[in-house]
């Protein structure tokens, strides 16, 4: 049986394996993504964009179909993270204020996302880009590594990729069958993740938020908007020794009652869909031609909307490096940047998500004591009340495909919430307004950009370069003077930077360096 054959392989199509297909499809590298499923998601899991993914998603010229329809979930002045109540419209224990969605440190909004809508966008995209290069009903077994290749099965056609992108979710069987372990807290809870609908939008009474904790006497509940209206979530907490078989629709329907305090409104239950809680982080994201992206690489606790958003990031930061490989732009070494990068990247958003999930926890466990002077005091002193921007906007790469100035890192109080912009190597670049209305993050995507503080430096094929008017807060912000400027990555990120005018032939260096020509 003759072999087909494809430059990237994509084992997954969730929404980071449709992110890195259509990244690679916009750099005109040709792949095909293989799902086992019938189709797309019906059931909403993911649902928080943060304000960097809301950056990509732009650049993919997606945004506006994702943040349209949902945006009246975040648009409200009187719109909440999150209200602790005894129901609904019961008695309030507290709330976590919404992180405000616009910043005018990002051109891309915070917002609220069914994973559904999102993996919609993202497949009508890279229908358009790429047309049939997604293939359902197509499960990936017997993967094996060749000289130069990797081997795979698809169903019952044989393929062989150059390079293969694992996206096949945390209980994906490539990274177990290459054996990388993984690193986190372990078991943290087990869940039934209850896609419902009920009409209970319009009898909230002004209460608008995001997710609704139930917390009474007897019951302890999350419920999560999926449009604000009459679609909803549930993860109910399963008990030791339960599963899915304990909880038929009738029993769910009967809790969603209960919990909801609307015994009247009608209850449907849509799907039902069993998780566990157990972040953790694989201790490497390549292993020769493969590499984990996605919940494959790094899966996180819930409590803090981070998982997808790493993932996605993630992908931004593979895509442009396979492309340049794929095209003999750069030394396969440079793949292995992509774990130096985002692996502590991975770490460090872990470590913040298990912390508001104990954070949590000790809320539920004040209410299961029915200490309900403690649960108040709990809630005002949530960690996930702040602007996370830093988290968001300001994790930085100290090493990798970057040039280190010799600059230290700006300092942060509070590295969670606090975002001095800068233009210090292995940061994102900045955003700021241009003159024709853009975002300096527009110019980004396609190559790499050498921006210029009124200087142009000679032109160059190998990257494009952009002077910057006097007076835009260019220089003040990337910290460079007149003559200077910075080597801008596709993914936005700055690779390198010059004070003062480069000197010749330092700019095309530094890239041979950054992309591992000269050390290949």
């Amino acid at each position: 049986m003759s072999s087909n054959q494809t430059p990237i392989a994509i084992v997954g199509g969730g929404p980071c394996g449709l992110a890195t297909a259509l990244l690679l499809a916009q750099s005109q590298i040709p792949c095909v993504v293989f799902e086992k499923k019938l189709g797309l998601s019906t059931h909403p899991k993911a649902m928080g964009i943060s304000r960097r993914s809301a950056e990509i998603f732009r650049q993919l010229g997606i945004l506006e179909a994702l943040y349209e329809p949902t945006r009246h979930l975040t648009d409200s002045p009187d719109a909440c993270l999150n209200i602790f109540a005894r129901s609904f419209t019961g008695e309030e224990w507290g709330r976590i204020p919404l992180t405000e969605p616009v910043s005018p440190l990002s051109p891309g909004p915070s917002f609220h996302c069914p994973q559904t809508l999102t993996e919609q966008v993202l497949f009508h995209a890279l229908e358009q880009a790429a047309p049939g290069c997604v293939r359902f009903q197509h499960e990936v077994t017997s993967v094996t590594h060749a000289d130069n290749s990797v081997e795979f099965r698809a169903g019952d056609e044989r393929w062989t990729a150059d390079w293969l992108i694992a996206a096949d979710g945390a209980g994906g069987q490539i990274r177990h069958e290459l054996h990388v372990v993984s690193d986190g807290p372990g078991d943290m809870g087990h869940f039934l993740n209850v896609y419902l609908r009920a009409a209970y939008g319009p009898h909230l009474n002004g209460r608008r938020s995001l997710l609704f904790t139930v917390l009474s006497d007897d019951l302890v509940e999350v419920f999560v908007a999926v449009n604000g209206d009459d679609l909803w979530l549930m993860h109910h907490f399963l008990q030791p020794g339960e599963g899915p078989e304990n909880y038929p629709a009738d029993k769910l329907a009967a809790q969603i009652r209960r919990a909801s305090g609307f015994p009247e409104i009608p209850v449907e239950v849509l799907s039902v869909s069993p998780w566990v809680m157990s972040p953790k982080v694989s201790r490497h994201f390549r292993r020769g031609r493969i590499l984990l992206v996605g919940d494959a690489a790094a899966r996180m606790s819930p409590a803090g909307g981070l998982g997808l958003n790493t993932g996605l990031q993630s992908t931004h930061n593979l895509a442009w490096k396979l492309a340049a490989v794929v095209r003999g732009q750069a030394s396969p070494a440079l793949l292995d940047t992509y774990e130096e990068e985002r692996h502590g990247a991975a770490l460090w958003t872990l470590d913040h998500t298990n912390k508001n999930s104990v954070e949590v926890y000790a809320i539920i466990q004040a209410a299961v004591e029915r200490d309900w002077p403690q649960v108040r005091e709990l809630i005002s002193h949530n960690g996930r009340a702040g602007s996370r921007l830093g988290i968001d906007l300001g994790i930085e790469y100290p090493k990798g495909a970057v040039v280190a100035d010799g600059t230290d890192p700006v300092p942060r109080n509070d590295p969670i919430n606090d975002y001095p912009p800068n233009g210090r190597p292995g940061s994102r670049a900045p955003h700021f307004q241009l003159e024709d209305g853009r975002s300096v993050l527009d110019l980004f995507g396609k190559g790499f950009v050498f921006l210029a503080a009124e200087t142009p430096p000679p032109e160059s094929a190998k990257y494009r370069s952009q002077v910057m008017p006097r007076n835009s807060p260019f220089a003040a912000t990337y910290g460079v003077d007149s003559g200077g400027g910075v080597l801008v990555r596709p993914d936005g990120y700055v690779a390198a930077r010059w004070r003062n005018l480069p000197p010749t032939g330092a700019i095309e260096q530094t890239l041979a360096n950054i992309l591992w020509l000269d050390r290949a």
